[in-house]
């Protein structure tokens, strides 16, 4: 996947921000922010609370490809903060502590994921979409196969904040990769 430099440094600012705020404010319970909550109930953010916010709505996308491609980016760089935006707001609440108990970084060295393609798309209605995505898990010194994901994307349907985000992530197991918190592994 090719990607501009400017959306480098985003997906980079994104990341530093989130690892910031995860260090520096946020308790190992706590929920994850809600920033809509706290606006809502007329409370003033601060300028970083801003800031993540700012980004997390930038890295909304309006076509469902776009999410999982994202989220591939996300894997790629083994940036948890990207992969973290790309999910519903049920999968953030389920895997929030855990990508802070890694400083939001993921996966592993190596072997390392790579070659993504998409094998299959299906529509499952106007707000739902599932794609198959296959991949290779590489290293220098070896081949370790491949692993497939099969990742459902839906649509948020509240007025104005129609956006496209990760609702499920399921995955093939395979002994030498390494997965997230937000993915269900099947054995």
């Amino acid at each position: 996947m090719n990607i501009s430099k400017p959306l480098r440094l985003v997906l980079l600012s994104v990341l530093i921000c989130g690892v910031y705020y995860e260090t520096v404010h946020a308790k190992t319970n706590d929920p994850p922010p809600s920033f809509e909550n706290e606006i809502s109930k007329g409370k003033q953010l601060t300028p970083l609370e801003s800031q993540l916010m700012s980004f997390m709505t930038g890295l909304m996308v309006t076509e469902p490809k776009q999410a999982v491609e994202l989220w591939i980016l996300g894997v790629n760089n083994r940036s948890g903060a990207v992969q973290y935006a790309t999910l519903s707001p049920s999968l953030r609440k389920q895997s929030r502590s855990k990508f802070g108990q890694t400083h939001w970084i993921t996966g592993q060295s190596s072997p390392s994921v790579s070659n993504f393609h998409f094998t299959k798309v299906e529509k499952l209605s106007e707000s739902k979409m599932r794609y198959t995505v296959e991949y290779d898990l590489w290293a220098s010194y070896g081949d370790f196969g491949g692993g497939e994901k099969i990742i459902i994307v839906e649509m948020n349907l509240q007025p104005f904040k129609e956006y496209w985000f990760i609702s499920s992530i399921t995955t093939k197991y395979n002994e030498w990769e390494a997965f997230t918190s937000a993915e269900t592994v099947l054995k």
